[in-house]
């Protein structure tokens, strides 16, 4: 996210650029770039709208024509939701995410204007189309399309990288887990039928065994449990 770089093309809206900037901010990305704003920059309506990410939009760079904005990136993606009759690679929104992962470089994404988007010869100078998957329906504001694009990286990332709040449970803490449950069961003559109790073990172990993140205290809070109804 550090090193994405969102651009947009000629908006027509300083209310739309803060709004913009508050998306980026919300997700993570700092980085950016204005072309040719129709209002002219600085934006008083960009100031007020970004509440919040006022950082992101004094830092914003702005420049007079596209090619200028991302002459320093190395790969760039051009948002539209219009099919375009040119020899390129769309790809989702859902599934950008999973192509940046293998994709370690300076990148850009390039928003249109709020009336008529990017041109041919905008998108001529990207490496790819990307689309938001949507209904049939496909307008969406430029500071809403913004939000959703960041948010799919922001997601995979987070998905990936995000610490647990608690320690982890061990497989062998949820093993001795479950063997303090079948004893309990035992006790409490649960297993009514000797030949059916490997299958009911196996049904109980499944519940907990599909809960990937249970914690060392959930464990310890489960195992307390039984203790209080064993007395």
């Amino acid at each position: 996210m550090n090193e994405a770089v969102i651009i947009l093309v000629a908006p027509q809206m300083g209310e739309n650029i803060g709004a913009a900037a508050r998306a980026m901010k919300n997700f993570g990305f700092r980085n950016l770039r204005i072309v040719a704003p129709r209002d002219g920059w600085p934006n008083e309506k960009a100031d007020n709208m970004s509440v919040g990410a006022i950082d992101i939009i004094h830092n914003a760079k702005v420049y007079d024509d596209l090619s200028a904005a991302i002459s320093d990136l190395e790969y760039v993606y051009a948002t539209t939701s219009v099919p375009r009759d040119m020899n390129k690679e769309y790809v989702t929104s859902k599934k950008l995410a999973q192509e940046l992962a293998v994709r370690d470089c300076k990148f850009g994404i390039m928003f249109g204007r709020e009336n008529s988007g990017l041109n041919n010869d905008e998108i001529m100078l990207a490496n790819k189309i990307l689309t938001i998957d949507t209904t049939d329906f496909n307008s969406l504001n430029i500071a809403h399309a913004v939000a959703v694009i960041c948010h799919e990286i922001f997601k995979s990332n987070t998905a990936q990288h995000s610490p647990n709040l608690q320690e982890l449970a061990t497989k062998n803490e949820v093993a001795l887990f479950l063997n303090h449950l079948e004893e309990e069961l035992d006790n409490k003559n649960f297993f009514k039928s000797l030949d059916k109790k490997p299958r009911m073990m196996r049904n109980i172990t499944n519940i907990f065994t599909r809960v990937d993140k249970l914690s060392n205290a959930e464990i310890q809070t489960l195992r307390g449990i039984l203790k209080s109804l064993s007395n």
